[in-house]
């Protein structure tokens, strides 16, 4: 597989609860955890039910469904 890097900024808040996360599931790497992360998502989206909807419907519905902070206070 020809892979290839992937960098991106985040605000002090994003790291902390990165950081905050990565301890608590003792990952070995932002790298490993977030590649993690990134596969747990494309496998909720690529839900039958998940799929048909738009973005906004997709917020909404992950604020529904989850148990953690919304998105809204996130942003």
């Amino acid at each position: 597989m020809n892979q290839k890097s992937i960098t991106f900024r985040c605000s002090a808040s994003q790291r902390a609860r990165l950081e905050n996360a990565m301890l608590a599931l003792t990952s070995e790497s932002r790298t490993a955890f977030i590649a993690a992360a990134l596969e747990d998502f494309l496998r909720y989206v690529e839900q039958e039910d998940v799929a048909a909807l738009n973005l906004f419907e997709l917020v909404q519905h992950i604020d529904a469904t989850g148990n953690g902070t919304s998105f809204a206070s996130q942003a």
